[in-house]
């Protein structure tokens, strides 16, 4: 009931898995429990995407130095064989080896997985619960997790497809954003020039088409010969007119590179994670002195990494406000969601990035978001 009740209020895909999680310990009375999802269909790698009664510490290291692969230990194991897989002593079971330290740590020492079944064969992923002292489950106690694994399959799926219809929906609403401001701007001034010639001020008019075309292609110039993807591209060319229209300087630091998106981003996610903070950094500056309406977008690429980073001159955040930025419904601007950085931030994670902010000293601040290519 509670996990149906977190998909039916259309939550954010994190806070249904974690209530996932706070129920299966909850059920069997365990320490801890953890949800992993296989990166894809195709994947065997998997990754812990809640827990409940685990340090951020243990999960970390069970997402980057000693990951959860399809068909090795318990975890593993209870996807590969879509059976329960349980422990009686994690100390002690040649399967829990690579992973006894944290245990230690975590002072945990008894654990079970359950598969999450979707319909028909496939397993998405698993969930376990983990207790303090040592010994056997019992029947009833896999039973009841086995049941709510099948059931958090469904509820996964469902806060799954929610999760990217807003995702879409957002990206989508920044290229109308967009749109409309360019359709504005043109109308305004296909009026100026229409009045240009109806007063007879033909040469004015020429003169006002040549510096709207010579603005245009430079910008068009200077980012498409920079960034190979052409929605980033040209959301970066809308968004520089449009706020060269309003006074700020939105410019692609020359170094800037794109040739590619991570395989874990796709274009939609792509322009919401920039858009978000192109959109919060113009918004910022809007209201300084001249001097300080500008705006700094930095995409660098390697072959570790691909890097989207925009720096703004404005007024900053306070400490406490930076640390609440990435939270869903946060927002320091009257009449905000505050669920654009909320979404940065589930994408970076989603990708297995990271998303991180920094503070100068003479104003402004710059938002980073790394994925690993």
């Amino acid at each position: 009931m509670a996990v149906s009740a977190a998909v039916a209020e259309a939550g954010a895909l994190d806070e249904t898995l974690g209530q996932i999680a706070f129920t299966g310990a909850a059920l069997v009375d365990a320490k801890a429990c953890a949800i992993y999802l296989r990166e894809s269909e195709a994947s065997d790698e998997l990754t812990v995407v809640a827990s409940y009664g685990l340090s951020n510490e243990y999960v970390e290291y069970l997402n980057t130095a000693q990951p959860l692969v399809v068909g090795q230990g318990p975890s593993g194991l209870a996807i590969h064989r879509a059976k329960p897989i349980s422990v009686e002593d994690i100390l002690t079971d040649p399967l829990c080896e690579p992973w006894r330290p944290y245990a230690k740590r975590e002072r945990v020492r008894a654990m079970v997985s359950v598969p999450l079944r979707r319909k028909g064969s496939f397993v998405m992923g698993g969930l376990n619960a983990y207790r303090e002292e040592p010994g056997p489950w019992t029947a009833e106690e896999v039973n009841l997790l086995s049941l709510l694994g099948d059931h958090a399959a469904i509820a996964i799926r469902t806060a799954h497809l929610l999760d990217s219809t807003r995702r879409q929906v957002e990206g989508l609403s920044l290229m109308v954003r967009s749109l409309r401001a360019q359709a504005h701007e043109h109308s305004n001034r296909l009026h100026a020039i229409y009045g240009l010639l109806t007063l007879g001020e033909a040469e004015e008019a020429r003169r006002m088409i040549a510096s709207i075309e010579e603005s245009y292609h430079s910008i068009y110039g200077r980012v498409t010969g920079r960034i190979e993807n052409p929605t980033l591209a040209g959301f970066l060319v809308a968004e520089a007119a449009i706020a060269l229209q309003s006074g700020i300087r939105l410019t692609l630091d020359a170094r800037s590179r794109l040739s590619w998106l991570p395989p874990a981003l796709d274009d939609l996610d792509a322009l919401t994670v920039l858009g978000n903070l192109v959109h919060n950094a113009t918004e910022a500056v809007s209201e300084m002195p001249q001097a300080r309406r500008k705006v700094t977008v930095t995409i660098l690429q390697n072959s570790a990494s691909t890097v989207f980073r925009v720096r703004d001159w404005g007024r900053g955040l306070t400490q406490e406000d930076a640390d609440r930025i990435f939270d869903n419904e946060f927002t320091t601007k009257p009449g905000h969601s505050g669920i654009g950085l909320s979404l940065v931030r589930k994408i970076v994670r989603r990708c297995r990035g990271t998303v991180e902010v920094e503070h100068f000293k003479r104003g402004g601040l710059a938002v980073t978001a790394r994925f690993p290519s």
